[in-house]
């Protein structure tokens, strides 16, 4: 009996190995070896641009033993990896010491997806799930993984593929974590190994960390031993805090300065959430789960505690969802852990079922034959994707012309910034992002970069691009863009110190030609290089008028409202939130509010500066006591004057300092929170040290009852001081505590949806394609009041109006089209609203009224066919004057 026994263990676990190795290479032979480990610059999506931060992070970073740090590559300087993810790059960063930086970057982008095979096998073991459960898990996360119904949400290849590989990561470890908790609660090791995984979780993508950690919470549904479960939670979850410490203290208290992303993903269909790929996982978690609860029934057994929490973590994804817009995170990230959650839930449940039946170990051949073939039917463009990923630029065919273009502009990131035209036509070079890596490639800083959120000037960056390109991709939501507009764009890029704009559409060929500050230097294939003219090239710019400070709470509002129409030479705003009295006496002009047009009061001077610039320290010689200094370059809290100046936020959003003496010094270092998290991070390294390191028996014993005993809030005190903690009296408290978390998400989903413009508009666009234009208007209205400076208040006031003007409602819809014109002239919208607000007065009667609007049309809004149309209004007007 008992050779038996060991024969089907031996058995088993061969089965296990064939059908993860079986797993792992079919995942291998989707990804060739003659683009994986060729020594080539991936490309493609978003992928492209983290190559730059993976090499700046180990050349530039890791050198000065440190994580996170200041980037002067794009959006004027912003702190790498202090608003993202570094485990990842930290893996590609290290394993570059050994092999190819090139060749690190692509394995390390696909190690989530090879790793989460590996970590559902491993989770469900951890979690004592029965025998083939872990098995099917391993394979049972293909179709995820190969799901091509999204590239964006996370998790599958194609979002790897797209750049989402801290995801895919982070996803890997969170679902190892499931198990590995699981079995710490039931053995009670383990705590400190625990812990250090959610630090890596939390290390890899936050998405996966709030997914982890509020599926642990379902370890508390439970009448028995739950002080133990809390106990355990808290031990677990506290230790990650504290080696978070280092980067999630300093993310928290600079999250003002980001930038959010509020975009809302609007689902038409269940079946972009199931797609087929995922209809036979979905079948059978169902029935399964259904089936092992009958099971259960019958045979007077606990329902699995394993899968119970498979399935709160499954619709975890649902509920993050509709509550992730409170946040200020994105709402589609979750919809991932949904998928991923129906295939371990199915691959549990038929371990528990399957495992009943005789000859259980048929079930991990009978599942390979049936997933890898089924699989496989379903997969179109993902090799392709992998192939033009990973063949790099340097395999595309305009290769030479991106290679010549990064030659003639080579320099370093001293050199004023070199700016691009946003186009579609991008996308043969490699990524419609390719010139986000000009850092990379020519060294020279940009503009635009892949962590738009990490920086306040992320905004204004998004406009300036708007102005100088034919096509824009405005993506915040909240913050509006501007036409193709050289007038205020050349401006605006003197002002964000560029001496260099590529060029790629005709029409902004054609519009940089006339320009007067633009000077054609180059053609390189399809695109064209122009030098600024009349730009000094300088970072520290000594003030030639006195600067206006503005005290108030919401300073990128005004920032955004100036900039629109800033020039150069224009005063600029200095904003803070509160400001002692000694210090308003430094300026001369003092505002709540920002006026419509800051007073010009010329200063003396100004001084002849000398500037040096390190990636992380500023150095200016020359100044004048007291005399201001625009330093253009992104503000950020921790940049400090060694001689002690307060370094003030000057707009659109550089930093302004006035000098002591005749030099200025400023450095990018730690403040308070990284001080703070330095010292939590090494207290959790001592914890974790004391309990994965082997200690004296007798240490041990001195603090075994300091470390068991599990903390007890003060209510629960009370009870154990009252009476007995009964089963009733817990099962009360555990209810209680469910409704109320029930009730937090459900007023967070409300919240969301009742704050949000873009979905606010977005609703009221689909009334107004479905021809339902009074229902629409009260949608737009709210979406206007709700981010009255976004894109979204754009174009809801732009489709109020037509909605209004197709219910023939000719005053009101005037009065919305005269509102577009005269807040967001700039706008793409604002020449077709125009021409209509000159038709809504001719239906009124008011001839004059529409000839002036017709007439501004053809003047303000030259070159578009809305022009076009006004002149032929104004020549039936002339005709019909003629006639009469």
């Amino acid at each position: 009996m008992i050779e038996r026994s060991r024969l089907r263990a031996l058995v088993r676990t061969l089965l296990d190995l064939a059908a993860l190795g079986a797993a792992l290479a079919f995942l291998v032979s989707y990804f060739p070896a003659s683009v994986m480990l060729s020594t080539t610059t991936t490309n493609g999506g978003d992928m492209a641009s983290h190559v730059y931060a993976a090499a700046y992070l180990r050349d530039v970073l890791l050198p000065h033993g440190r994580v996170t740090g200041w980037c002067p590559g794009n959006y004027c300087g912003f702190p790498l990896f202090q608003f993202y993810f570094p485990l990842p790059f930290i893996a590609i960063a290290l394993a570059s010491y050994v092999i190819p930086f090139n060749v690190a970057f692509k394995l390390g982008t696909q190690l989530g997806t090879f790793l989460l095979p590996v970590c559902a096998y491993l989770s469900l073991r951890f979690a004592a799930v029965p025998f083939p459960g872990p098995t099917l898990a391993a394979l049972g996360t293909l179709p995820f993984i190969f799901m091509e119904a999204n590239s964006m949400w996370g998790g599958n290849i194609p979002s790897t593929l797209a750049g989402e590989f801290a995801f895919s990561l982070g996803t890997a470890l969170a679902v190892l974590f499931v198990g590995t908790l699981r079995h710490t609660v039931d053995t009670r090791r383990g705590h400190a190994w625990n812990g250090l995984l959610v630090a890596l979780i939390g290390l890899a993508h936050g998405y996966t960390l709030l997914w982890a950690g509020f599926t642990s919470l379902a370890e508390l549904v439970s009448l028995r031993g739950w002080w133990r479960r809390m106990g355990t939670l808290v031990a677990v979850h506290g230790l990650a805090i504290l080696l978070l410490g280092f980067w999630l203290v300093p993310l928290l208290a600079y999250t003002p300065w980001t930038t959010v992303y509020s975009y809302v993903w609007i689902i038409n269909s269940w079946r972009e959430i199931v797609p087929p790929i995922l209809w036979p996982a979905a079948i059978v978690a169902v029935v399964t789960a259904l089936a092992v609860g009958v099971v259960a029934l019958v045979k007077r057994e606990p329902y699995p505690r394993v899968l119970a929490t498979l399935w709160a973590g499954t619709l975890l994804g649902i509920v993050f969802y509709f509550t992730a817009h409170t946040f200020h995170v994105v709402d589609i990230r979750f919809f991932p852990f949904l998928q991923l959650g129906l295939c371990l839930t199915a691959a549990a449940g038929l371990g528990y079922l399957a495992g009943r039946l005789p000859a259980p170990e048929i079930w991990p051949v009978v599942g390979a034959c049936a997933i890898l073939p089924f699989v496989q039917s379903h997969v179109s463009f993902i090799p392709s994707w992998i192939n033009w990923n990973y063949s790099g630029f340097e395999k595309k065919v305009p290769w030479p012309t991106f290679r010549d273009l990064n030659a003639y502009i080579r320099g370093d990131f001293r050199d004023p910034r070199v700016v691009y035209e946003h186009s579609p036509d991008h996308e043969a070079l490699g990524t419609v992002r390719a010139f986000e890596d000009l850092p990379l490639f020519s060294g020279r800083a940009t503009l635009e970069g892949l962590y738009m959120q990490a920086s306040p000037t992320a905004p204004f960056v998004f406009y300036v691009q708007s102005e100088i390109s034919n096509v824009n991709s405005c993506p915040f939501p909240d913050w509006g863009c501007a036409r193709l507009d050289f007038d205020h764009g050349v401006d605006h890029l003197r002002m964000f110190n560029v001496s260099q704009y590529i060029v790629r559409s005709q029409q902004a060929k054609a519009a940089a030609a006339q320009h007067p500050g633009l000077e054609l230097k180059k053609r390189v294939g399809q695109y064209e290089i122009y030098r600024l003219k009349d730009n000094d090239g300088r970072y520290a710019v000594p003030l030639a008028v006195a600067p206006a400070l503005v005290v108030t709470p919401d300073w990128k509002s005004a920032a955004y409202r100036w900039f629109k129409s800033a020039r150069p030479d224009d005063p600029v705003p200095v904003f803070a939130e509160s400001v002692s009295e000694e210090e308003k006496r430094i300026f001369p002009l003092v505002y709540a509010d920002l006026p419509r047009e800051i007073p010009r009061q010329p200063l003396a001077g100004p001084p002849a500066l000398e500037e040096r610039l390190e990636t992380d320290r500023i150095t200016v010689t020359g100044c004048w006591p007291g005399h201001p200094v625009l330093i253009r370059i992104s503000y950020h809290p921790r940049w400090k004057a060694t001689s002690g100046e307060r370094v003030w936020l000057a707009g659109p959003s550089f930093m302004l300092v006035f000098p002591k003496g005749e030099r200025i010094e400023l450095y990018f270092d730690g403040d308070w929170p990284v001080t703070l998290g330095h010292l939590l991070t090494a207290a959790g390294c001592v914890i974790l040290l004391a309990g994965v390191l082997p200690v004296r028996r007798r240490v041990l014993e001195a603090l075994r009852p300091v470390l068991d005993l599990p903390p007890i809030p003060a209510a629960a005190a009370l009870v154990l001081a009252t009476g007995r903690w009964r089963g009733r009296t817990r099962g009360a408290v555990l209810g209680a505590g469910l409704a109320a978390v029930a009730v937090v998400f459900g007023l967070a989903a409300v919240a969301a949806r009742a704050s949000d413009a873009d979905g606010t508009y977005r609703r009221g666009e689909a009334l107004y394609g479905a021809g339902r234009f009074a229902e629409a208007v009260p949608f737009f209205e709210r979406a206007r009041r709700l981010a009255p400076l976004s894109m979204s208040a754009i174009l809801s006031t732009y489709f109020e109006g037509m909605s209004l003007y197709r219910q023939e409602r000719w005053a009101e819809a005037a009065q919305v089209f005269t509102d577009l014109v005269t807040t967001f002239p700039e706008a793409q919208a604002a020449a077709e609203s125009m021409y209509h607000l000159g038709l809504c007065r001719a239906r009124l009667g008011n001839q004059t009224g529409a000839i002036e609007a017709w007439r501004d049309t053809e003047q303000s809004y030259a070159g578009t066919p809305w022009a076009k149309y006004a002149g032929e209004r104004l020549a039936e007007v002339a005709a019909k004057g003629t006639g009469g």
